[in-house]
């Protein structure tokens, strides 16, 4: 059995996938809440995988400055700065794309989607050769 890090971190993959599917079906709402899960995870799984536990929160923007404060400190720090629009839309993505009547548009999802792989791509980093997937 693997370990909770581990899991949350193929999970994550998983989501991103899925967030891939759901924005070529045409799925924009899905598509963004799928990359806001995938992002979430993918970072929750990385401050375990440090050995720290992780807040009950969605929000992306407080999980990454929780991790800036535990590695890569002026990096993750540059990112949410230089993202800072992006990562609202993702952080929003859970609510627009579930309660609210106004949802995601394709470009939104796209945003969405894009952003999580660059959150992956820094987590990816922070893993190294120990990253759950190939």
């Amino acid at each position: 059995m693997h370990e909770l890090h581990y899991v949350l971190c193929k999970r994550s993959l998983e989501y991103l996938k899925a967030s891939e599917d759901s924005l070529n079906r045409g799925l924009y709402d899905v598509s963004g809440l799928l990359a806001q899960i995938s992002a979430e995870l993918s970072i929750k799984s990385t401050i375990l995988f440090l050995g720290y536990s992780f807040p009950e929160t969605h929000e992306i923007r407080k999980l990454l400055s929780i991790l800036s404060s535990l590695t890569l400190r002026d990096e993750i720090q540059n990112f949410v700065k230089s993202r800072r629009g992006e990562l609202i839309l993702l952080e929003n993505a859970r609510t627009r794309g579930q309660y609210l009547s106004y949802g995601l548009d394709r470009e939104d999802a796209e945003v969405c989607l894009n952003i999580a792989k660059e959150i992956i791509s820094l987590m990816k980093k922070i893993w190294g050769n120990k990253w759950c997937s190939d």
